[in-house]
């Protein structure tokens, strides 16, 4: 194991001792918490800390609320009966349920005492999310619910960066809202409306006007798959990939040539002038605009339409300098739902984006902010998941 790899896991268990030294009585779930962190740092070998046995992992294909087939891996941990259990929902990547740092802390998870559901999304292949994915987590949470070795009244969801926010929406749905325990959400945004206003102006909206931020190209990738998708007109759906063809929101030159913003409908001009704009101060009426002629697109997939109705507990953790969603949307989220004791809000150094880093070694890093970061780290999934356990919601 290399030097960096020692102290990341040395964080870990420097965390794990003060919190024997606190408390006492629960050193064998903070055990397992901790070796669930551990199997998720790169190069970390595959068995940490001596958690066995293995979980037994299955495969399951169910139908969706909105008439999709999609399967989901189930991990159940061995020895345990009636677990809680969590929905773990990952963040725009490809492959799906099957991306190695979800399969490590499924597995963690399962080790910990929790079974665990990990469902593919519709279209993440494609880069984009759809208003049905909500469905879709909804059902699988129900899915969850039902198993013989889930304690039904103890299951939640851990989302991290858009898996979060849908995580979020997921958990305010009518059909679950009563039964859903716990939402954990890491790297996640509160509103679809501050990623648009981020990657067409670098900029991110804060209590003293605007501020200079620069999402990674990945994020302009997604939005764009995300919203054009919905463009009604299929000529006009295809003529703006034409446009935003490039790695960033700057129009495809070549295109822009031959292409007449006043040739496309309605609907599709208003997506096109939001994605052009540059102007800060332009962004909230240029989303009005489009989520009038494209009802329920934006309102679907961001939790700051849902939150009101979220009975459960909700924890937030969020990167300091997140490049892929600003800091300031857990921010809002935090305060939406009003904040402490209903909700719980962590921001360290020690994540990048939804993933845990390798330190700066240096000593004033290391002691200073990074194992100080690590003791929070462990604290924020042990209280999370302890939350679950005990199951506690909150009135609306």
């Amino acid at each position: 194991m290399g030097l960096s790899r020692f102290f990341v896991l040395a964080g870990i268990v420097l965390g794990l001792l003060g919190f024997v030294l606190v408390v006492r009585d629960q050193v064998g779930f903070g055990v397992r918490v901790a070796a669930a962190l551990a199997r998720v740092v790169p190069g970390s070998p595959s068995a940490v800390l001596g958690i066995d046995p293995d979980p037994r992992v299955s495969t399951i294909a169910y139908i969706t609320r909105d008439g999709y087939e999609l399967e989901a891996d189930i991990y159940e941990p061995a020895g345990f009966d009636r677990s809680p259990a969590v929905v773990l929902v990952n963040g725009v990547e490809p492959e799906g349920k099957k991306y190695s740092p979800l399969v490590q802390l499924a597995d963690g998870l399962s080790r910990a005492g929790f079974v665990v559901l990990v469902p593919d999304a519709l279209d993440y292949a494609n880069y984009r999310v759809l208003p049905q994915d909500i469905g879709a987590l909804v059902r699988g949470f129900q899915i969850l619910q039902g198993r013989n070795t889930v304690d039904m009244d103890r299951v939640g969801f851990v989302g991290f960066s858009m898996g979060g926010s849908l995580a979020m929406v997921a958990a305010a749905d009518p059909e679950i809202v009563d039964e859903v325990q716990m939402v954990a959400a890491v790297g996640s945004y509160f509103s679809l409306e501050a990623i648009i206003q981020a990657v067409t102006t670098k900029t991110v909206r804060t209590p003293n006007g605007h501020e200079f931020y620069e999402p990674d190209d990945y994020v302009w990738l997604i939005t764009r798959n995300t919203l054009l998708s919905q463009v009604r007109d299929a000529d006009d759906r295809s003529e703006l990939f034409r446009v935003f063809s490039l790695p960033s929101p700057q129009p495809n030159l070549e295109v822009m040539s031959t292409f007449d913003p006043q040739g496309l409908g309605e609907q599709a001009r208003s997506v096109y002038v939001m994605l052009t704009n540059r102007e800060p101060d332009s962004v909230r009426p240029l989303v009005s605009k489009v989520r009038e002629l494209m009802p329920g697109v934006f309102e679907s997939i961001s939790p700051k339409y849902h939150l009101d109705r979220i009975t459960a507990s909700i924890s937030l953790l969020h990167d300091r300098n997140d490049r892929y969603v600003p800091v300031q949307e857990s921010d809002r989220t935090f305060t939406m739902v009003g904040g402490s004791p209903r909700a719980r809000l962590e921001i360290l150094d020690v994540v990048q984006h939804a993933e845990l880093v390798a330190p700066d070694l240096s000593p004033p890093v290391l002691f200073g902010s990074y194992i100080p970061g690590m003791w929070k780290l462990f604290r924020f999934v042990f209280d999370s998941l302890d939350g679950l356990v005990e199951s506690r919601q909150w009135p609306r």
